[in-house]
């Protein structure tokens, strides 16, 4: 690693970061390759994004520059783990080289950390390349990222060909409020309390510590929204599957058989489950026949808030 003093010789600078740094990170934020990115993989909005600013989140963040001009920024964390990010026309080695240098004369620690994709050959041959050497593998279980990949590698093969799965966002709200509320769809759901904008949104704010996944099967080429495919409870010992095509003119087709069918994949062949509930009103005649043609047998009934729903249940004849 370059010297001390050299960065001076290169005109670097490290400037904590301040209130008028906001655009600059949000715009660094932007330029990131997503497929490389450990923090994010979506893009927040700014206002998401000046609250984390003022959250202080970092030992210490700074704004790398040189002769005033912003080229990247570089932060210290609370664990010492130190994060380098640059603007995509600045691939100098010095520079970075020099960054982490002064990063560390001016935050004196023991021992110093980096997390970096395994998808990022170029920064991890950096980091080799400047003493910092590998110790540990970390490796995550993530539900979302276990069902994004699943849709991307094409494995919902039982789906209709004009059809695609999607994870449940925000831009999926007003369909789904839509959907439940209509009286066809309503009276058979076991939660009979009114959504709201604001209910699925504080919902989606939870998401990924609910322990489910929600696909919104949509148009392939219009990405047009038709319903919903649910798995929830999915650590626990009755995992549930759910569903609502919310769109009419697609029912009795069996694009919610082929849909199910999908989601029953997911459930038996990525996650490994060993078995699967689903509950269902005693006059939802045409739900009850799709699961039954699934395999799914009824096993009882119970009283949720005071209405009556038969137990369905099916195997996973995988394991």
């Amino acid at each position: 690693m370059i010297g001390t003093n050299d960065y001076i010789m290169i005109g670097l600078k490290l400037r904590e970061v301040g209130d008028s740094d906001s655009g600059f990170l949000y715009k660094l934020l932007k330029k990131r390759d997503l497929k490389t990115n450990l923090s994010h993989k979506k893009m927040p909005s700014y206002k998401q994004h000046i609250k984390f600013i003022k959250s202080k989140p970092y030992q210490k963040w700074y704004i790398i520059e040189k002769n005033r001009k912003k080229l990247g920024t570089i932060y210290f964390s609370k664990q010492n783990e130190i994060g380098i990010h640059f603007l995509p026309e600045i691939q100098s080695e010095l520079i970075s080289q020099a960054s982490i240098q002064e990063l560390i004369r001016k935050n004196p620690k023991k021992k110093y950390f980096t997390n970096v994709s395994p998808k990022n050959q170029r920064l991890i041959k950096f980091f080799e390349k400047n003493g910092f050497f590998l110790f540990q593998y970390t490796f995550e279980y993530n539900l979302v990222k276990i069902a994004n990949n699943f849709i991307d590698s094409r494995k919902c093969e039982f789906l209709d060909p004009d059809l695609a799965f999607e994870i449940i966002d925000d831009k999926h709200t007003s369909h789904i409020i839509k959907w439940r509320s209509d009286s066809s769809n309503f009276s058979f759901l076991a939660e009979q309390e009114k959504l709201t904008k604001t209910k699925q949104r504080k919902f989606l704010k939870n998401y990924t510590s609910l322990n489910r996944i929600d696909f919104i099967l949509v148009d392939k080429q219009t990405r047009k929204p038709h319903g919903t495919f649910s798995l929830k409870n999915i650590f626990s010992d009755r995992p549930e599957i759910g569903k609502l095509l919310g769109t009419k003119e697609l029912r009795g087709k069996g694009i919610a058989y082929k849909a199910t069918k999908a989601l029953l994949s997911f459930a038996f062949r990525e996650l490994n489950l060993k078995k699967v509930y689903a509950i269902t009103k005693p006059d939802n005649i045409s739900n009850i026949r799709l699961n039954q043609k699934l395999g799914f047998k009824i096993i009882g009934n119970e009283k949720i808030n005071s209405r009556k729903f038969i137990i369905m249940t099916l195997k996973n004849n995988l394991v």
